[in-house]
């Protein structure tokens, strides 16, 4: 069996700063979208490292971005977007 794509996630606090972390895929696209309803209904985004585990309450999150995008997610995202400033 051929190893997962690595993802990258990072998170912006709410305080101003950020954080990265690398990950190889969890699961297959095609499960995403359960997966972020999940977390959506989560108060907490959980990320296991190899010595700890670290916690994060979203109320401390203003956002996260993951790269590269996975091919399939929840009916209201919005595809091909630009970011523009």
């Amino acid at each position: 069996m051929a190893d997962k794509p690595v993802r990258k996630i990072t998170i912006y606090f709410t305080n101003g700063n950020q954080k990265s972390y690398a990950f190889r895929q969890q699961d297959e696209d095609s499960n995403l979208t359960k997966n972020i309803e999940k977390v959506q209904e989560a108060d907490q985004l959980l990320i296991m490292l190899k010595d700890r585990m670290v916690w994060i309450p979203f109320n401390n999150i203003e956002r996260f971005e993951i790269f590269p995008a996975p091919k399939a997610w929840p009916k209201n995202t919005i595809h091909n977007a630009v970011e523009v400033e």
